[in-house]
């Protein structure tokens, strides 16, 4: 599911400086598992809420919706107080777009609170897993995007400044790259606009 809008990040992301947080929900202590995720992500993680760590959210990877649980010493009560507040945060946090996309969903009430944090969660994984893909690979290629196709280019070349001023006059040679963007030489936060686009 493509996200309309930029990067969400994590407190310790340079990108969040740059866009700020959509939610007001965030993962932490993520594992993920890629071989064991047929229908939907296998992952678990710590939900925090406002910057507090709130309960603990698992899939086991086979299309079911997630389940969350306690963290460690919390009551039942807090739990389930932290689950409804978590709910309504991400209800109210959804924009218009979202709203618009899944409106026969979002009428049925307590589902579409329920519905509203399993969508949430998903796009925070989906973000979290989409920057750690694309800081392992600026970090072993250069990688370019083209305004023209709107399409992502990997050369299998160390993006150190020397090799990606000789590739840039190779194509210059070609009378290429007038279109490229070089997302090694681009903050962090401007490359992940790119290479969102490019997924999306």
């Amino acid at each position: 599911m493509k996200n309309p809008n930029p990067f969400v990040a994590a407190p310790t992301d340079p990108t969040l400086d740059a866009f700020g947080r959509r939610y007001p929900i965030e993962l932490k202590n993520v594992k993920f598992n890629a071989h064991f995720s047929r229908e939907t992500h296998c992952f678990t993680a710590t939900v925090y809420l406002d910057g507090k760590a709130v309960m603990k959210v698992e899939n086991d990877g086979n299309g079911g919706a997630h389940n969350y649980y306690p963290v460690h010493g919390q009551s039942k009560e807090s739990f389930r107080a932290m689950l409804d507040d978590s709910c309504k945060e991400a209800y109210e946090s959804l924009d218009d777009d979202i709203r618009e996309r899944y409106k026969s969903i979002l009428i049925n009430g307590d589902h579409a609170l329920t519905f509203s944090l399993e969508y949430v969660i998903t796009e925070l994984l989906n973000e979290h897993l989409c920057l750690k893909d694309m800081r392992k690979t600026l970090k072993s290629k250069i990688t370019i995007f083209d305004e023209e196709d709107g399409k992502v280019y990997l050369y299998k070349m160390k993006p150190l400044a020397a090799n990606i001023k000789y590739l840039k006059s190779i194509l210059a040679e070609k009378n290429e790259g007038e279109s490229h963007v070089w997302l090694n030489e681009l903050p962090e936060h401007e490359a992940m606009v790119y290479w969102r686009r490019a997924e999306g």
